[in-house]
């Protein structure tokens, strides 16, 4: 066959090929393609083809194979060989053996050229239409490159380079589009964490709480002695003028007894020395301490009369009687000005609250309090503070806190007298970092010494 022949058909192969390069539509289908099917121009033993686009760097296809293996050994050597053939810049096709002056291959590479490779090399550099290298088409065979396959080669490059380009681009805008969208997602993630950091809200704090009385009237012991009877029941309403208690009088029925006795023996010394006083002058100057006398004892007699009139308490006002057991005062000694019992109004009630040191927080005028009893914790009770003392005493548990008190809005909606439960106080307005934080600052500032 002669010459002209051979290079008319090669063009129909170029032709043909070409139509077929149109169709591919990913970088593994046109590999594929380009390692297998290049050989209908010029005959070849092996084909890569190695794509650098960008960061990018990598065998796409080996001829005779469906998908390069990455761990294969001739992978492995054949990687870096056509890296640093691609670093070199060729704008033509190029003949490349293991002895190519312009490149200065490694031992290792030129010691195992024999072993993956032929000697006569071809490279096809594949150029973009801005000149940069998208990677090239390494072709090997035992026989010598023919200048006329060179030209037809040097065509077909420039095909394929355009098709390497096009899909190199459309991948490549595919996952710049997926990293934007990541990045948009990321941005506005981000954008909205933070602006949900300054929310603002209200800053909280938990107390323990009890329902008490509101102005209770406290009854208290009038004078020393022993309690004999108690007539009052815990919870149990009362009238005003009721019997409370009842002290023991044995003592004061003696000290009146004697102080009787004493009143008119004084009495009886007085008469004697007004008789005397007629004929006796000394007995008439005795007459002024004996009244005296009189006057003391008398005052004596009225005052623990006043006294036996003291030993059965009364109640000063109606309302319920608050009193841990009856029984248990029963004989008991108490003291001038001793607590004994509380009575409360069952409709005025409030909320006492122990505040802990560490959550004393700034509180504004009225603050919404929600009480959650022990009792029905799924039921909260509102309430509104109006009272935090400014010093920290010692709560019924034994720690140091602040006594707080609020007041329930609804009077038909108090709890009773007695009941426990946590109390939320609400503070003032925050940002959401601020709420989130505070302890953990309060903490780190405690242990750095801040």
């Amino acid at each position: 066959m002669s010459a002209t022949k051979k290079n008319n058909l090669a063009i129909a192969d170029i032709l043909l090929l070409q139509q077929q390069l149109r169709s591919k539509v990913t970088l593994a289908e046109l590999g594929y393609f380009l390692v297998n099917d290049t050989q209908k121009i010029a005959p070849y033993q092996i084909a890569v083809f190695y794509r650098h686009f960008r960061s990018h760097k990598k065998i796409e296809a080996i001829s005779g194979i469906p998908t390069p293996i990455k761990e294969a050994p001739f992978y492995i050597w054949l990687k870096p060989l056509c890296k640093r053939i691609n670093a070199q810049n060729f704008i033509e096709p190029t003949v490349i053996s293991e002895n190519s002056e312009n490149i200065n291959f490694t031992t290792e590479q030129i010691n195992s050229w024999d072993e993956f490779l032929p000697q006569e090399l071809l490279w096809l550099p594949l150029l973009s239409a801005e000149g940069e290298s998208l990677g090239g088409l390494l072709l090997a065979r035992l026989e010598v490159w023919q200048t006329d396959e060179l030209r037809l080669l040097d065509y077909w490059k420039n095909a394929v380079a355009h098709s390497v380009e096009l899909l190199s681009h459309k991948k490549h805008s595919v996952f710049t589009a997926l990293k934007n969208v990541k990045t948009i997602i990321w941005v506005v993630l981000t954008t909205l964490l933070i602006a949900i950091l300054f929310i603002p809200i209200s800053l909280s704090v938990l107390a323990q709480a009890e329902v008490v009385p509101k102005k209770p009237v406290v009854i208290r012991a009038p004078l020393e002695g022993v309690i004999s009877e108690v007539f009052a029941l815990p919870n149990k309403a009362i009238k005003k003028g009721a019997l409370l208690i009842t002290l023991d009088d044995t003592e004061l029925q003696s000290r009146i007894d004697v102080a009787t006795q004493e009143l008119e023996i004084a009495k009886a010394e007085y008469r004697r020395a007004e008789q005397s006083s007629v004929l006796n002058s000394e007995a008439s100057a005795e007459i002024p301490m004996l009244a005296a006398r009189i006057e003391q004892r008398n005052a004596e007699v009225n005052y623990i009369k006043s006294l036996l009139k003291r030993i059965k308490i009364h109640a000063e006002d109606s309302g319920i009687v608050i009193i841990p057991d009856a029984y248990e005062l029963e004989g008991k000694p108490v003291q001038l000005g001793e607590r004994l019992l509380t009575i409360a109004k069952a409709d005025s009630a409030e909320l006492e609250m122990w505040l802990a040191v560490g959550d004393s927080i700034k509180l504004p005028k009225e603050a919404r309090v929600e009480l959650f009893l022990n009792v029905s914790p799924e039921i909260p009770h509102v309430a509104q503070l109006h009272y935090v003392n400014f010093q920290a005493e010692m709560s019924p548990e034994g720690l140091f806190a602040f006594r707080a008190r609020a007041d329930f809005p609804l009077p038909d909606k108090i709890p009773r007298i007695g009941l426990r439960g946590t109390a939320k106080i609400y503070g003032e307005q925050v940002p959401l970092y601020y709420y989130l934080f505070r302890r953990p600052f309060a903490a780190a500032r405690q242990w750095l010494g801040l």
